[in-house]
């Protein structure tokens, strides 16, 4: 409990969580100097110059007391002590610091007169009461209150803060190549191309920068060999396929001809969706997209426009993202609900600053347990996803990547409405 309660306050960034790693122990280091130097250094010099300043004080009240006022002048001028006789008391300060109570404190007991002590900007005051008025003595306030130990704390924290503005500078530049390192990962993540990436830094960093060009590049040709090997197989099926369906033509029973042609062409839409899935999805570029047209362009180029369609969309609903990588989500998710249900609603709505879009259908729906694993290359959940439904099982997966790439987020639910499946697009207005 008392973790979690500790790291509500702490940093969550790197960069404050160094700075408070440098600057709590050198807070706490000057503190402990400052505070030792208070008490044992300036305490002391300002005990011994109340005690010098008392022997002072007794030595020009006795003096007077003795041989007069001339007298004592003299000798207070002698100790740059100002001395004259005041009518009235005039003591209009209060004690404002630990230091000068500490001073009144030391005189009063080391004076074994009855005095006054007054504090001023630029003199100390003592006050002695004498038979015509009161024998005044202005000490100069620096002969008993140094200014070396306000000198010395604002230089301990002049200089503490000139060097935590340099160690500020250095530990930005070792955070800045961390997060270009991270943005580099980012980008080459939702498959994009990285072109300026060197790795900079202290030598871990960099490290892990050649590390991770040597994975992407491992990653790369990866891909590269798996496209070229699927594209060289999708040629060679394609051009066997071509040749069986000329050959066909050359067959007389037309029935049977009817069904292969089916076949050959579920074979040719598998072959498709295998070479879309295999090649790398790569997003062009961010641009302000009307949803509505978007929508209406995938009912009209589908195959099931003529179901039962309900559109629920503003026509001034806008959005920054891929415009391709989006119609191909709307048309993978659209194409899903029409094949299992008869009647299909495609709804849009702003919620904060995310766009909300929801396409539901009235079929058999999709039970908890296979919500996850329907995004799954090739995974279909029953018998009745058949090949005679046209779907090769890598729709709703080339579907999931493509919302990777823009930050975008499916979810799936029971439509309360059409009591089928529900598919929710959840993706940032501003991309």
């Amino acid at each position: 409990m008392s973790k979690k309660f500790i790291k509500q306050f702490l940093p969550k960034r790197l960069l404050p969580r160094l700075l408070l790693i440098f600057l709590v122990p050198l807070i706490i280091i000057q503190c402990s100097v400052i505070f030792f130097f208070y008490d044992r250094h300036w305490e002391k010099i300002v005990n011994r110059f109340s005690n010098i300043a008392s022997n002072n004080i007794n030595l020009i009240i006795n003096q007077y007391q003795i041989n007069g006022f001339n007298t004592a002048k003299n000798i207070a001028g002698k100790l740059n002590i100002n001395l004259r006789i005041e009518e009235e008391l005039q003591v209009n300060s209060k004690i404002k610091s630990p230091l000068e109570k500490k001073i009144h404190e030391t005189i009063k007991s080391r004076v074994n007169k009855d005095i006054n002590i007054d504090f001023n900007k630029n003199f100390v005051s003592v006050f002695h009461g004498i038979d015509n008025g009161h024998l005044k003595m202005d000490f100069p306030r620096k002969y008993l209150l140094s200014e070396t130990p306000t000198i010395y704390i604002l230089w301990i924290i002049s200089t503490s803060l000139i060097l935590s503005l340099i160690a500020f500078l250095f530990l930005r530049i070792q955070i800045r190549a961390i997060f270009r390192l991270a943005n580099s990962a980012e980008e080459f993540g939702r498959g994009k191309k990285i072109e300026k990436f060197k790795p900079e830094g202290a030598l871990e960093i960099r490290s892990a920068g050649n590390a991770f060009m040597k994975m992407r590049s491992r990653i790369n040709n990866y891909i590269d060999q798996k496209t070229s090997f699927l594209a060289g197989i999708s040629h060679d099926l394609g051009t066997i396929i071509t040749r069986i369906k000329l050959r066909l033509e050359l067959l007389e029973n037309q029935r049977e001809i009817k069904d292969i042609k089916k076949d050959i062409e579920i074979m040719q839409v598998f072959l498709k969706e295998y070479l879309d899935y295999s090649k790398e999805i790569k997003i062009t570029s961010f641009v302000k997209v009307n949803l509505q047209n978007i929508i209406s362009e995938v009912i009209q180029l589908s195959k099931f426009k003529k179901k039962g369609i309900k559109i629920n969309c503003s026509k001034n609903l806008f959005v920054m993202t891929d415009k391709n990588s989006l119609y191909r989500i709307i048309f993978n998710l659209f194409e899903n609900a029409c094949k299992y249900g008869d009647k299909i609603e495609i709804s849009a709505k702003k919620q904060d600053n995310k766009l909300k879009i929801i396409i539901e259908d009235d079929g058999p729906g999709i039970e908890n347990q296979f919500r996850k694993k329907v995004f799954k290359p090739f995974y279909k959940i029953d018998n009745s996803r058949n090949l005679n439904e046209g779907g090769s099982g890598l729709g709703l997966s080339i579907a999931k990547e493509l919302a990777k790439k823009i930050k975008a987020r499916i979810h799936i639910s029971k439509s309360g409405k059409l009591k089928g499946s529900l598919f929710s697009i959840t993706l940032p207005l501003f991309n």
